[in-house]
C-alpha cells in the first residue's frame, strides 16, 4: 500500500476529517446512511469507480457490470455510484466473490446489496447504503467505469469522486481524499496522529481537559 494511503487508514477517518478542517476545507464525508456489512471493517485504497442508472428491460443481462469487475486492479476500493437506484441491489454474493478474487481492498456501494449473510462471512470489507432481496437485472444497469462519479454526501448533497481518488472507511464512516490533496492531508494526519496519542495518554492519566486544550491546542 502507498505510504500516504497507509497513514490514512491507520489514523482513521476522524483524524482525516480533522485534517481537512485544519486546512479550511469541508471533509468529503460520504452519506452517513452507509453501513458496514461486517462491523469493524477498515480499509483504504484508490477508487475504482462504477456508475449506473435505473432502467426497465426484459433483458436480464448486464455485461458492462461484469466487464467493470473483471478490470478491477488489486488493492483498489470498488466505489459503486447507484445514482437513482431504489429498492434493487448493485450486486450480490457471486459478484462480491469476484471482487474479492481480484484483490479489492474494500467496496463502497451508494446503493443496495443482497446476500448479506454471505457477505458477512466473505473476507471483503463492504459498506452499503441499504440491503434488499431484489436483483438489479432489468431494473438498474452499469453505464460506465473509471469515470468521475457522484455519490451521496454527509456535509453536502453530493461528493464527486475521480478514478484513483483515495477512499478511507472505518467504524466512523466513509470519506474521500482527492488526489490533489493526498500528500498534504497525509502529512497533517501523520503529525496529528502523533499529537493525539500523546493527548490521549495525558487525559487517561488525569490531566484536566482545559489543561490538555492549552497544551495541544485542540481536543
Amino acid at each position: 500500500m502507498d505510504s500516504g494511503i497507509d497513514v490514512l487508514v491507520q489514523a482513521g477517518t476522524a483524524v482525516v476529517a480533522d485534517a481537512f478542517d485544519a486546512m479550511g476545507q469541508a471533509p468529503p464525508v460520504l452519506d452517513t446512511a452507509l453501513f458496514a456489512v461486517r462491523p469493524g471493517s477498515r480499509f483504504a485504497g484508490r477508487a475504482y469507480t462504477i456508475t449506473g442508472e435505473s432502467h426497465a428491460s426484459a433483458v436480464l443481462k448486464d455485461p458492462a457490470k461484469l466487464k467493470a469487475i473483471d478490470a478491477m486492479p488489486r488493492g483498489c476500493v470498488a466505489l459503486w455510484a447507484g445514482n437513482d437506484i431504489r429498492g434493487s441491489c448493485c450486486f450480490g454474493d457471486l459478484l462480491a466473490g469476484a471482487m474479492k478474487g481480484r484483490g479489492c481492498a474494500g467496496v463502497v456501494v451508494d446503493g443496495g446489496v443482497r446476500d448479506v449473510a454471505y457477505l458477512r462471512e466473505l473476507d471483503l470489507p463492504l459498506f452499503a447504503r441499504y440491503r434488499t432481496p431484489a436483483q438489479a437485472l432489468g431494473r438498474w444497469r452499469v453505464t460506465g467505469a473509471q469515470v468521475p462519479v457522484r455519490v451521496r454526501g454527509a456535509l453536502v448533497d453530493w461528493v464527486t469522486v475521480e478514478p484513483d481518488d483515495v477512499v478511507v472507511a472505518d467504524d466512523d464512516g466513509v470519506m474521500v481524499v482527492h488526489g490533489g490533496v493526498l500528500a498534504a492531508v497525509s502529512e497533517r494526519v501523520r503529525a496529528a496522529s502523533a499529537q493525539e496519542s500523546e493527548a490521549r495518554k495525558d487525559i487517561l492519566a488525569g490531566m484536566k481537559l482545559l489543561e490538555a486544550l492549552e497544551k495541544y491546542g485542540h481536543l
